[in-house]
C-alpha cells in the first residue's frame, strides 16, 4: 500500500498529543507500506528536530502561513470557513500536494486531523484520477469541542467574548466537518464517543474507531523514591490550550482550597509547555507549582502521589490519562476527562466524580489510602497495556486502510 499522509505539523519529537498520534501510527504502518508524509512546519529547527522520523517516514515540510489576529478577526466577521481550517490555508501547500499526488500516485491519501481536511476535498474536486481513496482520521470530533466550550464560557460574564467566538465556531465546524466526514471514503474516530457525535452530524458517513493510545514500554512506572517529599497532586499538558487551561482554573479555585484544607502540606504541579499568562498567575496560590515545559515529563508523572484530569471540556480519548494509567499512577478525574476509554470502570481503574466538592473528596480520600492509590495504578496500568499500546492498536489502523483500498479496487 502506497500512502501519502497530511499533517498540520511534524510529528516529531512526539512530545503532545496530536503528534504522538501521528508519530506513532504512521512509524507503525511504515514498517510494512511505503507511507510519506507532507506537513507544516514553523520553522527549520522543527525540519532539524525530526531528523529521526524521516528514517522512517520520508517528509516535506511546509513552512505554516502567519494566522495573526487581525487575519483571524476577519474571517470570523466575513468568512463562513472555521478559523481551525483558515490557519493552514497555503496556496504553495495545495501546489506541492497536486504536483506529489500526480507524480506519485498514491493508493491512498491520508488526512492526519480535521484542519487538512480542506486539502483533501479539494484533491478529491480537483484532481480526482489521482486520489482514488480518501481518509481522514478524525483527532476530535471538532465542532464537540467547541460546542462544550461556549456551554462553559458563557457561565461568566468574563467568559462572554470567548463563548461568542466558541459559538461561531462550533456552527461553522458543524457544517464543514459533516461535509468532509461525507466526502471521504473512511473515518476514523478515536472514540465510540466521538464516532458518534460525527454520525449526529454526516449519518451516512464510514466511520471507523481507532482510539489514541500510549508507548507502555516508554510510559512506565517508576522506582518508589528514597526521599520524603510532600503530598503530590500532578497535571500535565499543554497549558495554552483551552479545555487545559479552564482545567487548571478550576481545580486551584474550587477544588484545591479544600484538598489543602484536609493535607495543609500537598502541592500541585502544572507541567506543560506555553503557559499562559492566567495559568501562571496560579502559582501564586499556596502550593500550586506552574513547572512549564520539561524536556521529560515522566518524572514527574510517575513520582506524584495523585494524578488530577479536571476537565470541562474537550473531546477524544487523552494522551495524558493514558499516560498516567501506563505509570500506575491513582487519576481522579471528570467523567469528561475519562470520556471514550473502553473498559475504564469507576472504582477500579480510576476515581471519577463530577462536581468539584466529590473531586476534592476522592482526592484527599486517595491522598489517605496509599493502599488503595496503589490497587487503581495496577489495574488502570493493566487495562492500557492490555488494550491501548500502540503495538495492539496498529493492526487495527493498518486494517481500516488496507480494507478501503481493498474495496476500491
Amino acid at each position: 500500500m502506497n500512502v501519502l499522509a497530511l499533517s498540520a505539523q511534524v510529528p516529531y519529537p512526539p512530545h503532545h498529543g496530536k503528534a504522538m498520534r501521528d508519530y506513532f501510527l504512521l512509524a507503525g504502518l511504515a514498517r510494512h507500506h511505503s507511507v510519506r508524509l507532507l506537513c507544516m512546519v514553523r520553522g527549520h529547527g522543527e525540519v532539524e528536530a525530526a531528523a529521526p522520523l524521516a528514517r522512517q517516514v520520508p517528509f516535506q515540510a511546509i513552512t505554516r502561513p502567519a494566522h495573526l489576529f487581525p487575519r483571524r478577526l476577519a474571517a470570523l466577521l466575513f468568512s463562513r470557513r472555521p478559523d481551525l481550517i483558515r490557519r493552514t490555508e497555503s496556496p504553495l501547500f495545495q501546489s506541492v500536494l497536486a504536483e506529489r499526488l500526480r507524480r506519485e500516485r498514491p493508493d491512498l491519501l491520508l488526512v492526519e486531523g480535521l484542519e487538512m481536511a480542506a486539502y483533501g476535498l479539494w484533491a478529491r474536486r480537483e484532481l480526482a484520477p489521482f486520489c482514488p481513496i480518501l481518509v481522514l482520521d478524525e483527532h476530535n470530533a471538532e465542532y464537540l469541542l467547541q460546542r462544550r466550550a461556549w456551554e462553559i464560557a458563557r457561565r461568566t460574564p468574563s467568559g462572554w467574548p470567548a463563548a461568542l467566538y466558541s459559538r461561531v465556531q462550533a456552527g461553522r465546524l458543524a457544517r464543514f466537518e459533516a461535509g468532509a466526514c461525507r466526502t471521504a471514503d473512511q473515518v476514523i474516530a478515536v472514540s465510540p464517543a466521538d464516532r458518534q457525535a460525527l454520525l449526529e452530524i454526516a449519518p451516512e458517513a464510514r466511520i471507523a474507531v481507532v482510539p489514541n493510545g500510549v508507548d507502555t514500554a516508554h510510559y512506565a512506572p517508576l522506582p518508589p523514591l528514597s526521599e520524603a517529599r510532600p503530598p503530590t497532586l500532578v497535571f500535565t499538558g499543554r497549558m495554552d490550550f483551552r479545555p487545559n487551561v479552564d482545567a487548571v482554573q478550576w481545580f486551584c479555585r474550587e477544588i484545591w482550597p479544600h484538598i489543602r484544607a484536609a493535607v495543609p502540606r500537598a502541592r500541585f504541579q502544572v507541567v506543560g509547555r506555553g503557559p499562559t499568562p492566567a495559568v501562571q498567575a496560579l502559582g501564586e496560590r499556596p502550593g500550586v507549582e506552574i513547572v512549564g515545559e520539561v524536556t521529560d515529563d515522566r518524572p514527574f508523572i510517575g513520582q506524584a502521589d495523585l494524578y488530577v484530569l479536571p476537565m470541562r471540556f474537550g473531546g477524544g480519548i487523552r494522551f495524558k490519562l493514558l499516560q498516567a494509567l501506563a505509570m500506575e499512577r491513582a487519576v481522579v478525574s471528570t467523567p469528561l476527562g475519562a470520556e471514550g476509554v473502553e473498559g475504564l470502570c469507576d472504582g477500579e481503574h480510576i476515581a471519577l466524580a463530577a462536581s468539584a466538592q466529590d473531586l476534592a473528596g476522592w482526592a484527599v480520600a486517595l491522598l489517605q489510602q496509599p493502599e488503595v492509590r496503589h490497587r487503581l495504578g495496577r489495574a488502570g496500568r493493566d487495562l492500557v497495556a492490555a488494550r491501548y499500546d500502540w503495538q495492539v492498536l496498529l493492526p487495527r489502523f493498518e486494517a481500516v486502510l488496507t480494507e478501503s483500498v481493498r474495496q476500491e479496487v
